[in-house]
């Protein structure tokens, strides 16, 4: 009897030690999955697992940050010259204004239809997912939704490309 439950614990602990490494783990940091995120727009609701199969780069900035902004229309100008079936640029603006990020949009000349703006609860619950509190990011997703890059250049996401 000691024996089969000595037997069954170590199953159990095995079990756990195994389920611990799986591929089921989200992480907002390189080679771990994507945390989950669902955006909307005035044209379309997205969701990242939607996109598996794709390259994506997932790019969080502000109106008030020049850094993200800047990155933003850079991104954006990427996408416009690379392959729509090999990737995808997903924009999440974090301003507390929707206006403003408007304004923004026409001001910067960014495309619309790659540009999300969240509230002001949703923006702190990505913040928190994707460790914002340090500043705006970039990450580049694989097609199996592992992130692969941080803040990835232009010469990083054209060199991903052509593997």
């Amino acid at each position: 009897m000691k024996k089969a439950m000595t037997i069954v614990a170590l199953f159990a602990v095995l079990l756990i030690t195994v389920s611990a490494y799986s591929g089921r783990v989200y992480e907002a940091a390189d080679g771990y999955k994507a945390p989950a995120l669902t955006l909307s727009n005035s044209d379309t609701t997205l969701s990242l697992a939607d996109l598996k199969g794709r390259y994506v780069v997932l790019a969080f900035w502000a109106s008030n940050d020049a850094a993200s902004r800047v990155e933003a229309g850079e991104l954006d100008a990427f996408a416009m010259n690379a392959d729509e079936e090999q990737f995808c640029l997903v924009s999440v603006n974090m301003d507390r204004s929707e206006n403003l990020y408007k304004q923004i949009l026409r001001r910067d000349n960014l495309k619309a239809g790659a540009q999300y703006h969240v509230n002001a609860d949703e923006a702190d619950k990505i913040s928190e997912a994707y460790h914002l509190n340090n500043g705006f990011k970039s990450f580049l997703i694989d097609p199996e939704g592992r992130i692969i890059a941080t803040n990835p250049t232009s010469v990083t996401l054209t060199q991903v490309l052509r593997n």
